[in-house]
Parts: structure tokens; sequence; C-alpha cells
């Protein structure tokens, strides 16, 4: 402890020569950094992140998994992969995540390696995982918002964002006298313009999202020889909104 408090309380102390060359303000600025980053170390086993429940893993017998990127092994193994993830204003980077669709939890394991634990939904402000980056959005009818949880901001303009909401469903069968769960995924797109959350669904809720652009749109379209079918609907929507942006600066 004594060795913590001393490393701790150096932190403030910089060799004068140094900071000749520095401005008062990014001295302060590299104090801080480097008091969060000792402070950090120090506690990162007692991290906030880690006070939530232990998570349960599903025991009925079932087809696929609920999880986002991830699988379930044969061995009956969940494949955690590290992320970062903001919790209550504080960045934690490379952490193992397992993102839950069902339940819509994000699991992270202890430092122990040993437990999976969820965290509190309401203290989780963005995460990324695979690659993907997560915000979370609360209920709000005035912008058109209507389910709280977790969303896939796949473009991210300076007028306009597309999102996704990645849900999988539980779909029991029965065969004889055996019942499987299968997990069926049922995704949904926004876009967000003006304040306001649009779900869209294919190219005419697209086009009339678009419509004050609609005809520049159109022809960029053409140029680059995109089109909006269900097949490639998420791929081609995200550049058709990236298209959309552009005419708009």
């Amino acid at each position: 402890m004594k060795h913590f408090l001393f490393l701790f309380s150096s932190l403030f102390f910089l060799n004068p020569i140094f900071s000749q060359s520095l401005k008062k303000g990014s001295i302060a600025d590299l104090q801080v950094k480097n008091a969060i980053e000792v402070y950090d170390h120090y506690t990162a086993d007692n991290a906030p992140i880690y006070n939530g429940m232990e998570y349960l893993f599903y025991t009925f017998k079932m087809e696929g998994d609920p999880f986002f990127g991830t699988g379930i092994y044969g061995d009956g193994s969940v494949n955690f992969v590290e992320g970062w993830v903001s919790y209550n204003g504080r960045k934690y980077g490379l952490v193992p995540l397992l993102f839950d669709l069902v339940r819509d939890q994000l699991v992270v394991l202890s430092p122990d390696r040993k437990t999976p634990i969820v965290m509190h939904n309401e203290f989780v402000d963005s995460f990324s995982l695979f690659g993907h980056t997560f915000i979370a959005l609360n209920e709000d009818h005035k912008q058109n918002l209507y389910n709280t949880g977790f969303y896939d901001l796949l473009y991210n303009g300076q007028r306009v964002q597309f999102l996704e909401r990645h849900i999988k469903l539980l779909n029991p069968r029965i065969q004889g006298t055996t019942m499987t769960t299968i997990f069926q995924s049922k995704n949904r797109f926004y876009i967000h313009k003006n304040g306001l959350y649009y779900l869209v669904s294919g190219k005419k809720d697209m086009f009339r999202v678009f419509s004050d652009h609609l005809r520049e749109l159109k022809k960029v379209m053409r140029q680059n020889h995109l089109k909006l079918r269900h097949k490639n609907f998420e791929t081609a929507a995200v550049k058709a909104t990236a298209f959309y942006d552009q005419l708009t600066h």
C-alpha cells in the first residue's frame, strides 16, 4: 500500500527541465492521464464492470445460439472475445465480452477467467465487439424510438446515422417427446436523421427518409451500380446512407 501511495503521489511531480517545454494545460492533462492509468492498474480486479450478477447459460436443448458474432462449441463452451466497453463514463479496453441478444445482456469474464458476469445495462454507454460499435439508446417516443437497448452503429455521419438492432427470438419446436429451442434472428434497421429515428426495411423506406435529396441520391447510386435489394440490404443501405450524407454537406 505504501508503494502504491508513493507511486500515485509521484505522478504529480515532473522533471523541471521537461516541464519547461510543456504548457501548463498539457502538464495537468498528463498528470491526470498518468494518475488514472496507475489507478486502473491497481484496481482492475475490482472495477465496476465486475459488480453484476453471475451470468447463467442456457441449459435446454437448442439449435443455434443466443449470442452476437460467436457460437457454442461442441463441448458446450462459449467463446469470449476481447473488446472495449464504456461503463458509466469510463472506458475499459481489451476485456473478454459476450453479447446475449435474447436477454439483451452484455457479459464480461471475471479477471480470473472463471466467472461470467452480467453488466448493469443502465451503466453501459457503448461497447465494441467483432469490430462493431454498439451504443445504448433509451426509449424516446418524441424521437420515434420505441425500444431501449443496444444498437449497432453501422454508419456514423455528420448529419445521419444508420443503425441495426440485432434481435434473436426463442422458437420452441416439439418432435415426439423432445422439445428443441431454435434461435431465430430478426434484425431491424434504423436511420437517425434530424433528431428522429426511422425504421427502414427496404428501398421504399430508405427513399422516403432521403426524399429531400432523392434525385441526386438515385443518380449517385446508379453511377456506383448500387441497388437496395433484400439479400444485400444491410451493406447497400450503409453505402446509400453514406452517399446521402455526402450530398447534404
